[in-house]
């Protein structure tokens, strides 16, 4: 999302996020804490999620938010 615009946004008012990148990933382990969620998947990516405060709103932050440039081989 940015500062000038809505771009990002869905019809609620959230995050719109497009997941698909996740697709065919494969887990290799998962931590967890009582705010954070890590996942490692088998490729290397590290995923993680948190429980945090926004304007005294609850949300969920998540680390990447995108897809990640893939290194070339």
């Amino acid at each position: 999302m940015t500062t000038s615009g809505t771009r990002g946004l869905n019809a609620d008012g959230g995050c719109a996020v497009d997941w698909s990148w996740l697709g065919g990933e494969r887990i290799a382990s998962v931590t967890s804490s009582l705010d954070s969620l890590t996942i490692t998947f088998e490729s290397g990516l590290v995923f993680k999620t948190k429980a945090l405060l926004w304007q005294g709103k609850p949300f969920l932050a998540f680390d990447p938010h995108e897809a990640p440039a893939r290194a070339s081989k």
